[in-house]
């Protein structure tokens, strides 16, 4: 099939070398099943041109290096609240190559709402992929992020029409799916350093929701502070990536780092997507704690960093949000309070040759794009 793919979150973004990985794996999973497969990137104008030609300049040579730039076009637009291809700047296609593509594609996989109206009308076949489960769509209440306007929806929200689980359908069908991993890109690593960290990466906003009368918090901030003294308790060497950024007003970094965190830079340890898959096989395995939002809606939501590093043979420690079609307790672990986390590290510990193979199997019987991809394609229609 022709395909394309619309997205708006990774040109603006050259030092995350973890998003970059996540949306790579798209286009290279495709093309690996034999896809016609394009790329659409979308970047709001910064009003500094100069900036914004950096940032390009940056995307293209990033691009280029994973042999997929003959088959992306990246457009600069004023307002990505109103995209029209009339009224935007093309740059690694012309805006004729560009019509084609749309014109020509079978369906378009559109990422998070990253693609709008009116540019949204112009493919014949619109699906929604969302990987923000629960967050996007109680955001949809409050915005118009053009859902009602796709034909198919996908979420990777494993539970949301379960009688638990407390995320708005909006209305629609929504087929789940599992975060995947691209297995060309996450060898197996062999052992690990006993004294290896436990580590994650993570932004560290402040987001909010409100829904029906209740706030939730989308904040991977509010999940690691509930555990930030486990480092202490586990007495072994935890790290997080995150970017928690000059301005600490609430003294974050003095908080975890009583709990015995330390602390390093993303954009420092994982500001490309080699030296993110680096930063996973130095670990001993994640530590996640995902946006509360997950949790408290019951979404079923997996993390694709979790993924990779199950696919890195890491072992991963999670905060659980209600996943039930990935079996746990060999390679993987769902807690939901200190004692079980607790538990969890020591067990990874004490039985670190099982469970680190343990995760690269699961890695393969459930998170391998070729066949992630299959049934993504099969929903979508």
């Amino acid at each position: 099939m022709r395909i394309v793919l619309g997205n708006a979150s990774v040109a603006f973004y050259p030092d995350g070398g973890g998003h970059w990985s996540w949306f790579l794996q798209y286009p290279l999973g495709l093309r690996g099943l034999g896809h016609d497969v394009y790329w659409l990137e979308l970047l709001e104008s910064s009003g500094d041109r100069s900036r914004d030609l950096m940032l390009i300049d940056k995307f293209f040579a990033r691009v280029r290096g994973y042999g997929l730039a003959d088959r992306t076009a990246l457009l600069l637009m004023n307002d990505l609240d109103f995209q029209e291809l009339d009224e935007s700047h093309f740059f690694g296609g012309t805006r004729e190559q560009v019509s084609r593509w749309i014109s020509g594609a079978d369906l378009l996989w559109n990422l998070s709402c990253s693609i709008r109206e009116p540019l949204l009308s112009r493919f014949r076949h619109r699906v929604l992929i969302d990987t923000d489960p629960g967050h996007l769509q109680v955001a949809a209440f409050s915005w118009d992020l053009g859902i009602d306007r796709h034909d198919a929806f996908l979420t990777v929200g494993t539970k949301i029409h379960d009688a638990d689980c407390g995320t708005p359908t909006l209305g629609h069908r929504w087929r789940s799916f599992l975060p995947f991993v691209y297995l060309p890109f996450w060898p197996a690593e062999r052992g690990s350093n006993p004294d290896a960290p436990i580590t994650s990466i993570t932004q560290w906003t402040w987001e909010e929701l409100s829904y029906q009368g209740r706030t939730l918090s989308a904040s991977k901030r509010a999940g690691y502070l509930r555990y930030a003294d486990l480092p202490l308790r586990c007495g072994r060497p935890f790290e997080l990536a995150a970017n928690i950024g000059d301005v600490d007003p609430a003294g974050d970094r003095d908080r975890l780092r009583a709990g015995g965190w330390h602390l390093a830079e993303p954009h420092e340890v994982a500001s490309t997507p080699e030296k993110y898959r680096t930063y996973l096989a130095n670990s001993r395995a994640e530590i996640l704690c995902p946006k509360p939002i997950y949790r408290e809606l019951r979404t079923g939501w997996f993390s694709d960093r979790s993924a990779s590093y199950l696919a890195s043979g890491r072992p991963v420690i999670a905060e659980d949000t209600g996943v039930a079609i990935v079996p746990a307790g060999r390679g993987l672990f769902f807690f939901t309070n200190m004692d079980q986390a607790i538990e969890a590290v020591r067990d990874v510990d004490a039985n670190y040759a099982h469970h680190s193979a343990a995760a690269r199997e699961l890695a393969l019987e459930f998170f391998d794009s070729a066949k992630c991809l299959k049934a993504m394609l099969s929903a979508s229609f």
